[in-house]
């Protein structure tokens, strides 16, 4: 950010959650190894969710950080008005890092356009290599295999942290992202590419990757479904867009059902009333239930109130458990085609060839999907959101390459390769490749340059201040962690 005359300050989420421990608790993450520290500073932040009772409970450490940077600065100024009325430009705020989808609305329901996301990953392999290395340098041992299961927990704990809602959620966090880029590799030019697009480079556009996952986002909107609207497109070899897809539910003339189609013949899920995948999966649940209850019993306070029981397990006290739960999980009754199904049956009742082809979806492809994948000859998939109810890897641990975890298990030669998307996410593309002015008034191209331009998202309204003093407020409500056994809460 220097060479567009950016002072950067960089938040570190750990830092401010270490700061709201007392010392004993502070001193207990201090000295212990890399494995055990990272893993107490993810369940002191859970800590801090469960105790204010929400997502973003982190978020008024974060405004308390950036506003106390900011009055530094104006004290050193000489500034003694109130603080709450002055805004700062040309300064730029690093947050490491996100964990919980809330902390990402909230921000932007704060700061709007001028809060922009990068998430930034590496292959699986690579980051249980890059973990052991640090584990391995905590204990002062170059054993490798003493530590891999270790990596691999933390890992999965990083991800999502099971039976919570408030807890620990990367997994539905990272997606949520402006820009997505691999540290595989050289990752600095695809940021410089990114702040240029940032700051109005006009002669930036889309790579082909960036423009088929903004058409598959495009074909999503037109999806009704009831619970997540899903979009898919199929390129052939040549990279044209041969065959689109969304989830709804199918037509008898084809397709799926268009709006404006004679009200007749719209039988969306909408207007039969109900999800009937959610609807069927509680009358499974209840029926294996009512069966155990029958032939095996239950005690007392559920005995012959089953309805009781499915409530309890589905909607109340055992809800964020028994979602993790594969009956909880059960995708095979909706009504919907799934968007990448959709886009393969198209071309199939278009004629055209799909083989070799790459499939852009918006999220993971489903294993029903996943198994029509394969079948048609896809040889890539790039995905944007996780979805964790798929089995694709499960299932076909030989027929797909996923996140290059094929390290684990042979694979064979022609396997599917999924990977995540990188580049410019659908949801900030008009914002960085709406073409400003390209040439003045004679007909010439207009220079560039990072040291006289503006950010695309930059305005001169300082509306946030006050949502995030009012925000910034709320850290009184995050009591001293205290108790050292709160670390070791997992």
């Amino acid at each position: 950010m220097k060479p567009y005359g950016y002072n950067c300050f960089q938040i570190r989420v750990s830092q401010l959650i270490t700061a709201v421990c007392d010392d004993e608790v502070r001193l207990k993450i201090d000295d212990a190894k890399f494995g055990d520290k990272v893993r107490y500073l993810m369940n002191a932040a859970d800590h801090i969710r469960r105790d204010v009772n929400s997502g973003a409970a982190t978020v008024p450490l974060i405004l308390s950080r950036i506003r106390h940077l900011r009055q530094e600065f104006l004290l050193k100024e000489g500034c003694s008005i109130d603080f709450e009325d002055i805004e700062l430009y040309n300064r730029c705020y690093i947050i490491n890092s996100l964990k919980h989808p809330d902390e990402v609305k909230l921000l932007r329901k704060i700061y709007g356009s001028k809060f922009i996301m990068v998430s930034a990953f590496s292959g699986y392999q690579s980051r249980i290599k890059n973990l052991i290395q640090q584990i391995q340098k905590s204990h002062q041992t170059t054993d490798k295999k003493a530590f891999h299961l270790e990596a691999k927990k933390l890992i999965s704990l990083d991800q999502k942290k099971p039976g919570s809602k408030i807890g620990q959620n990367l997994s539905s966090t990272f997606h949520l992202a402006d820009y997505f880029v691999s540290t595989e590799g050289k990752y600095e030019p695809k940021l410089k590419k990114f702040l240029q697009l940032l700051f109005g480079h006009p002669y930036i556009t889309p790579t082909r990757d960036e423009m088929h996952m903004f058409e598959a986002q495009a074909v999503a909107f037109r999806s009704s479904d009831l619970s997540r609207q899903i979009g898919a497109v199929i390129v052939d070899r040549d990279d044209y867009v041969v065959a689109r897809g969304c989830n709804d539910v199918p037509s008898p003339k084809g397709g799926v059902f268009w709006e404006g189609d004679d009200d007749n013949c719209d039988n969306r899920d909408f207007q039969k009333g109900r999800d009937f995948n959610a609807v069927k999966k509680l009358d499974v649940i209840k029926g294996f239930l009512e069966f155990l209850d029958t032939n095996v019993g239950f005690s007392s306070e559920f005995e012959g109130n089953i309805d009781a029981l499915v409530n309890d397990l589905v909607f109340g006290k055992f809800e964020g458990k028994f979602k993790d739960l594969r009956i909880s999980n059960l995708i095979e009754f909706g009504r919907v085609v799934h968007a990448e199904m959709h886009a393969i049956v198209e071309a199939a009742r278009r004629g055209v060839s799909i083989d070799g082809g790459t499939v852009f979806t918006t999220t993971f492809p489903c294993h029903m999907c996943g198994r029509h994948i394969i079948a048609a000859n896809i040889s890539r998939v790039v995905y944007i959101e996780p979805y964790p109810k798929s089995m694709t890897r499960e299932l076909y641990d030989h027929e797909v390459i996923i996140d290059d975890e094929s390290g684990e298990s042979d694979v064979l030669d022609q396997a599917v390769k999924f990977e995540p998307f990188t580049g410019v996410a659908p949801r900030f593309f008009e914002n960085v490749f709406s073409a400003p002015k390209r040439k003045n008034k004679e007909g010439y191209v207009l220079d560039w340059s990072e040291h006289s331009v503006l950010p695309r998202c930059a305005g001169l309204s300082n509306a946030h201040l006050p949502k995030e003093a009012i925000m910034a407020a709320q850290i009184i409500k995050i009591t001293k962690i205290s108790d050292p056994k709160v670390l070791d809460n997992v």
